[in-house]
């Protein structure tokens, strides 16, 4: 087995599933997909693995064909010794790609795939092509044994190499997504030396990789006290990185920066990271009608810019938020204040300050309920939850008195065909800006009440950053209360 590298956290996984593909033994060429979003740490991935075989990695730009055959050349000769090649063509270039691994196993990597496909959409047919050769005549060289991994950021046109009647649907003996780290492993990422701290960390810039690295250059808060300054020098100033971030990564997308309209991206963006999360909402906000918003919504689904969360209870009710902390801290904090911000000599400080409300409302309370769902999906565990967490959403429950309560968290069962007849496993309410009372609870207990007899049974899952002491005891005599502080979604002591 190939020794990851000492400085990789949380890769380990990502890391086999590579190492074993790129030395597989298979007596003949092999193909890998490889995809995910900008910055989660794919490049360095393949880099370190392309670095402890020997292999050949290529990263590709933007432009076109000829420029692309010309870079590729003068890199695929310099890894030969053998000075600029001159490829004549895109069949060339597979050729001599593949014949890579002529005489050992090779691992071959092309990232940012989607660039080539931009200029030579033909080079998926020409990799098949090439891939489907195999040599049973012993007489002729024996089969190369390259291994082809294909690596881009934009996720739909990855998706797309495998899907329907793709030229390289059923080829990949790999298709690997690498996400974000979750909270868990983004609090080793961050360093962070304590949880408080450690969550408002990851609201503003989530698990992924490159924006705890160089993107700040090293540079992550201390502790509570040293937040604040953080936030002000490392992400609102104007010679951050991170303040352009977003505006960057969507026109790096060549989906994305394709569209006709761009703004409207931007625009459903920021609707939905200021709290209109329901599609009516959304379009109100917007002042445009659905038949216009519903292709924008499939589009940032598809490029993971936007999470569809479905209501386990009720069927065609979706609420829509932003996939990524920094997605939503750019458009609720960044965007609507950006010329302020970019001004000559702003005050930053007095900015942030201004703005810590909306920091508190519209990305910690909403981080901390994204949180709280995944929590629930892969670490609560059926004996919690009181069985498999097969549908996990939100919803609004009206009570009989007109007043309605946001659950931040349902579970259903998979007992039913429609939401409406599923069994209510759990229901959840998530507070990261206040105290958990005993208010929360009773809320909790009429929201089930109100679901009806197939709520009878639902635990009542009450999440608080912090949790009150009058809370802690009501828990105590109630086994139908599980109470998950920030200890407990982190993985510590309850």
């Amino acid at each position: 087995m190939l020794p990851a590298p000492g400085t990789m956290i949380g890769r380990e996984t990502e890391r086999a599933w590579l190492a074993q593909f790129a030395t597989s033994g298979t007596p003949a060429p092999s193909l890998g997909i490889v995809w995910g979003r900008r910055r989660v740490g794919k490049s360095y991935l393949l880099e370190t693995l392309v670095e402890q075989t020997g292999g050949f990695y290529y990263a590709a730009v933007r432009g076109l064909s000829t420029e692309a055959l010309a870079d590729l050349g003068e890199k695929l000769g310099a890894y030969l010794g053998a000075g600029p090649l001159a490829l004549r063509s895109w069949d060339d270039a597979v050729t001599r790609l593949l014949a890579l691994g002529q005489r050992r196993e090779q691992l071959v990597v092309l990232d940012e795939y989607p660039y080539l496909l931009e200029h030579t959409p033909e080079l998926d047919s020409l990799l098949q092509r090439a891939l489907g050769v195999r040599r049973t005549d012993a007489t002729k060289p024996a089969a190369p044994m390259t291994r082809l991994v294909l690596c881009g950021s934009a996720i739909p046109v990855m998706r797309d190499l495998l899907a329907g009647t793709a030229p390289l649907r059923g080829r990949a003996e790999l298709a690997l997504r690498i996400g974000p780290f979750n909270l868990r492993v983004a609090r080793l990422l961050h360093g962070s030396p304590d949880i408080e701290t450690a969550f408002r960390t990851y609201a503003v810039i989530g698990g992924v990789a490159a924006y705890a690295r160089a993107m700040v250059a090293g540079d992550l808060p201390g502790g509570p006290a040293d937040f604040d300054r953080w936030v002000v020098e490392r992400v609102l100033s104007a010679h951050a990185p991170l303040l352009t971030e977003i505006p960057l990564l969507l026109s790096e997308d060549p989906i994305l920066s394709k569209a006709r309209k761009p703004n409207l991206y931007h625009a459903t963006l920021g609707a939905i990271a200021r709290g209109h999360h329901a599609f009516g909402k959304i379009t109100g906000a917007l002042g445009i009608r659905g038949t216009s918003l519903q292709p924008v919504l499939d589009t940032l689904i598809a490029a993971e810019l936007v999470d569809r969360i479905d209501d386990p209870t009720k069927s065609k009710r979706p609420l829509y938020h932003p996939a990524d902390s920094l997605l939503r801290f750019h458009y609720a904090v960044i965007r609507p204040h950006q010329a302020r911000l970019l001004r000559a000599g702003a005050d930053t400080a007095k900015i942030w300050n201004g703005l810590l409300d909306t920091f508190s409302s519209q990305v910690l309370g909403p981080a901390f309920e994204a949180v709280a769902r995944d929590w629930t999906r892969h670490d609560a565990g059926e004996e919690v939850l009181g069985g498999p967490p097969t549908h996990i959403g939100a919803s609004v429950v009206a009570l009989p008195g007109g007043e309605e309560v946001q659950l931040d968290v349902v579970v259903t069962a998979d007992d039913a065909d429609e939401p409406s007849g599923r069994t209510v496993l759990a229901v959840g309410e998530a507070k990261a800006g206040r105290r958990l009372d005993v208010r929360a609870i009773d809320r909790l207990a009429a929201a089930r009440a109100a679901l009806g007899p197939r709520a009878a049974g639902a635990k009542l899952l009450a999440f608080g950053a912090t949790i009150s002491p009058e809370v802690r005891a009501v828990s105590k005599r109630r086994p139908d209360v599980e109470l998950i502080d920030l200890g407990r979604l982190y993985g510590g002591p309850f």
